[in-house]
């Protein structure tokens, strides 16, 4: 209890509510009226700027931090011609600029989804309302659709960021502290790991309560039909103009920071020269002092811990969802109320002496990915005709057999998708692998860390370009099939 009356813990956990509420209000309100824009916009342009905000969703920690700081940090291109806006890649608002930025992808397709599920015979009758009482049609009608979705959506978004710790730690500095990262600086700077899981405690019990009103939410959150098709609202001309400016401000705020890696990667701030220095020296594979290893390492392991979370998370959750919705119920609960610095901690205390540092971090990953492949595979088996699956068992198919030679097939591209998604999990995650790796065990997201500490700016922004171009290649090449799980 000692740790709870500490000013510093206490300014932590003010502070890690501040930001994750100001972060979840606004990336819940410019979310769902984008998606509106979406529903504006009509069928094949929603489909394809949905797809596109994938990419923002999943883009690794370490990318953003790179990405705002080309933007808006000190060297930032868009600080150099307006300099009053330095103040959205430090501190406090740049930790909001960065979240809002993570979490509107997120809002977008909660909130798309709840206004798709609208019965189309209500969407018919918009049109009559909408030349002259709008107000009426969103109070009475779209607003309690989507209600639940945009509650969902908040909640989740404040898990998040109540929980994020790269983005502090790299924009935020010692000043502004998450309780996540105070568990990284009791542990591994203070050596006080008693304190450490104190705090880690504080964290899991507020989360627990988050947790169960996201629960609650979401399961009144109204999802599309299987087979739902996209259709486009009727709003008046005016108001339909005012989307789409939005919604095209909205997407440039999503992917010009991802764009400006690339600036970060040419151009040297000590010389003023555009260059391949940062490239030639991430590209060279051999030992590098900055990082302590060779990059052939960092690569390996980087590649060696995502194909190991995918396989791992992969048949983990086939049981998972084989065996029923509520061990699946139970199971996302208790993991989203963890948070990856929190288990970082549980497994270093219960295994540190059984198990090496990639086994660790391997399981870790796997904790991180397993949510999301969970929710893949259960919409993809409940969307399963129960025919095809009861006319197997009447022909004698069963256990094992049932399920490579009926189910798997049938949920192929569930499998497809969820593989996709663990593999860029993996691929971008930061917080768990800084804390429990070693020199040689470092990944290339902790290699952007890396290179940002010995302020070689060029290195940094080539290492995050190059993830950021292997993810977003993994994401984009099945967005099409991703669609129907946001």
């Amino acid at each position: 209890l000692d740790i709870i009356s500490r000013p510093n813990i206490i300014n932590a956990i003010r502070f890690s509510f501040e930001q994750a509420l100001l972060s979840s209000l606004l990336a819940t309100v410019i979310g769902s009226i984008a998606s509106l824009g979406l529903l504006v916009l009509g069928f094949r342009g929603a489909k394809t700027l949905r797809s596109l905000s994938i990419v923002p969703f999943m883009a690794p920690p370490m990318v953003v931090v790179v990405g705002f700081t080309s933007l808006f940090g000190e060297r930032g291109w868009i600080t150099s011609i307006f300099p009053q806006l330095r103040f959205l890649g430090e501190g406090f608002w740049g930790i909001i600029a960065a979240h809002v930025f993570y979490n509107i992808p997120l809002s977008l397709n909660f909130t798309y989804s709840s206004l798709v599920s609208i019965p189309r015979e209500i969407i018919d009758s918009i049109s009559l309302y909408s030349s002259g009482k709008i107000k009426f049609v969103f109070r009475k009608i779209i607003i309690p659709y989507i209600l639940p979705a945009l509650l969902s959506s908040f909640t989740l978004t404040f898990i998040y960021c109540f929980t994020s710790f790269a983005i502090p730690l790299s924009i935020g500095g010692v000043k502004y502290s998450t309780l996540e990262v105070y568990i990284y600086y009791y542990y591994k700077l203070m050596m006080m790991p008693h304190k450490a899981a104190a705090i880690a405690f504080i964290q899991y019990l507020i989360l627990l309560l988050v947790v169960f009103l996201f629960t609650f939410f979401h399961g009144r959150t109204y999802a599309p039909p299987i087979g739902y098709t996209h259709y486009k609202l009727s709003v008046p001309k005016s108001f339909r103009v005012l989307l789409y400016l939005f919604t095209i401000l909205v997407f440039l705020y999503l992917y010009v920071p991802l764009f400006s890696i690339i600036y970060t990667a040419l151009y040297n701030p000590y010389t003023g020269e555009i260059g391949l220095h940062g490239f030639y020296r991430i590209l060279s594979l051999r030992y590098d002092p900055g990082l302590g290893t060779e990059l052939a390492v960092v690569y390996f392991n980087t590649l060696y811990y995502a194909l190991m979370t995918a396989f791992l998370s992969i048949v983990l959750c086939s049981i998972i969802v084989y065996f029923g919705s509520g061990v699946i119920d139970a199971v996302y609960v208790s993991l989203l109320a963890i948070s990856p610095l929190t288990l970082s901690l549980g497994l270093l205390r219960a295994y540190s002496y059984y198990l090496p540092p990639p086994i660790l971090i391997i399981l870790a990953h796997t904790y991180a990915a397993i949510p999301l492949v969970t929710r893949v595979l259960r919409i993809g088996f409940e969307r399963i005709g129960r025919i095809y699956v009861d006319a197997a068992r009447v022909l004698g198919e069963k256990g094992f057999t049932l399920y490579t030679r009926v189910i798997y097939p049938l949920m192929k591209p569930s499998y497809l998708v969820a593989l996709s998604l663990a593999l860029v999990v993996s691929l971008g995650e930061f917080g768990a692998t800084f804390f429990l790796s070693t020199n040689k065990t470092i990944t290339l997201a902790v290699a952007i860390y890396v290179y940002r500490g010995v302020r070689d700016w060029q290195a940094s922004g080539a290492a995050a370009t190059l993830l950021l171009l292997l993810t977003s290649f993994i994401l984009l090449s099945l967005s099409r099939k991703m669609e129907r799980w946001l």
